[in-house]
C-alpha cells in the first residue's frame, strides 16, 4: 500500500536512517503503480512535507518520487512551491559552478561519475566544504528538473507558479550549458491565457481566441485549424477540417499518428514573417496586447511529428469572438500598412 511505503520514508527521514531511505522510495513507486488517484493525492502532500523539511541535498530521489506521483495523477499542487524552492537552491550553485570552473578546462558530464574529481578541481577556488556543495549542484538538477517538468504540464501549477521569475532567469542562463533543462525552458515559456488575433486573407474572416498550453507552433497550426474551419462556414473558414487523429496528436491522443500530421495553413505574423513552426507561442509578437496571426495557403506541403510537445499537457484554443467583416478589413489595412 502507498499510504505504509510513505510511512517509511518519513521513519527513515525522522530516525535519519540513510540506509532505509532509497529502499524506501523504491517500494513507495512500486506501490504507486497501483494506486488510486485519492491514494496518490493523500501521499503526495506527505511527499511535499518531508521535502520542506529537508537540506535541498539530502533529498536524493524524493522529488523523483513526487512528480512520479503527479504524472500518475495526483495533483501537483502541494509537490510545487517545494519543487521551485529545490530547484532555484540547485540552479544558482549550478551557476556558481559555471562562473568558477577553471577557463580552458573540459565541464564533466553532469550523468557521470567524476564526483571526486569535480570536488578536487572546484576546491582550488572554494573552501572544500563549499565546493561540496557546488559540485553537488551540478550531479543533483535532474532529480529537481524532472518533477519540475512533470508538474508545469499542469495548467494550475503554471499558474500559480511561485519566484517564476527568478527561476525563469536562472534556467534561461543555465540551460544552454545543459541540455537536461531545454524541456523546462520550453514549459516556463508557455502561454495561458493569451488573447490571440486570427485573420484569414483570403476568406476576409477573423477571428479573436485565448490560448493556452501550447508549446509549439505546429502544434498551435493544428489547433487554430481544428477551431476556425468548418465544412458549413457558418462564420468560420469553409473547408475540410484537420484529421481527428492530427488534432488528437495535438491534444491528448497518440502524439505520433501513422504518416505525421500535415499543415493546412502557413502562419505569419503581423509584420509578416513566417511564424515558423519550430518556434513556440510565446515567439509570435504582440501588436496593442495580442498576438496577431495571419493564416495564409502554405507554399508547400507539410508533415510533421510529434503532434505536440508535451504529453501530459492539455491545451485549449477557444473562440471568443467572430469579427465583424468592418473590424477584419480594418486589421488588414493596418497590417499591410505594418508590413510595408
Amino acid at each position: 500500500m502507498l499510504d505504509q511505503a510513505v510511512d517509511a520514508i518519513e521513519l527513515s527521514v525522522r530516525h535519519k536512517d540513510e540506509s532505509s531511505y532509497d529502499p524506501a522510495i523504491v517500494s513507495a513507486w512500486q506501490a504507486a503503480q497501483h494506486a488510486s488517484r485519492s491514494e496518490l493525492d493523500t501521499a503526495l502532500p506527505r511527499i511535499a512535507a518531508l521535502l520542506g523539511e529537508m537540506p535541498v541535498d539530502a533529498a536524493g530521489r524524493l522529488p523523483v518520487l513526487g512528480g512520479a506521483l503527479v504524472e500518475l495523477g495526483a495533483a501537483p499542487g502541494p509537490l510545487v512551491p517545494m519543487i521551485v524552492t529545490g530547484l532555484i537552491d540547485t540552479l544558482q550553485r549550478v551557476g556558481t559552478f559555471i562562473e568558477t570552473w577553471p577557463q580552458g578546462k573540459e565541464r564533466p558530464a553532469f550523468d557521470d561519475d567524476s564526483y571526486d574529481e569535480t570536488v578536487s578541481v572546484l576546491s582550488g577556488v572554494h573552501s572544500e566544504e563549499d565546493a561540496q556543495a557546488v559540485a553537488f549542484a551540478w550531479y543533483a538538477v535532474g532529480a529537481w528538473s524532472a518533477p519540475a517538468i512533470a508538474v508545469l504540464q499542469h495548467a494550475e501549477a503554471r499558474a500559480d507558479l511561485p519566484n517564476r521569475d527568478a527561476l525563469t532567469e536562472l534556467v534561461e542562463r543555465v540551460g544552454p550549458l545543459r541540455e537536461d533543462l531545454g524541456f523546462l525552458v520550453e514549459l516556463l515559456a508557455v502561454l495561458d491565457n493569451e488573447q490571440f488575433v486570427v485573420l484569414h486573407r483570403a476568406s476576409g474572416q477573423g477571428y479573436e481566441l485565448t490560448v493556452s498550453g501550447v508549446s509549439g507552433n505546429f502544434q498551435l497550426q493544428t489547433l487554430l485549424a481544428a477551431t476556425l474551419i468548418a465544412s458549413e462556414g457558418d462564420g468560420l473558414i469553409a473547408g475540410t477540417p484537420p484529421d481527428p487523429v492530427w488534432v488528437a496528436a495535438a491534444t491528448d491522443g497518440d502524439l505520433r499518428p501513422a504518416g505525421g500530421v500535415s499543415g493546412q495553413f502557413n502562419l505569419v505574423d503581423h509584420a509578416g514573417s513566417w511564424i515558423w513552426g519550430e518556434g513556440r507561442p510565446a515567439d509570435i509578437p504582440v501588436l496593442d496586447g495580442r498576438r496577431v496571426v495571419l493564416l495564409e495557403p502554405q507554399p508547400y506541403p507539410r508533415t510533421w511529428s510529434p503532434g505536440r510537445l508535451f504529453e501530459r499537457m492539455r491545451p485549449t484554443v477557444q473562440l471568443d469572438r467572430i469579427l465583424p467583416s468592418v473590424e477584419v478589413a480594418a486589421w488588414l489595412t493596418r497590417l499591410s500598412a505594418e508590413q510595408r
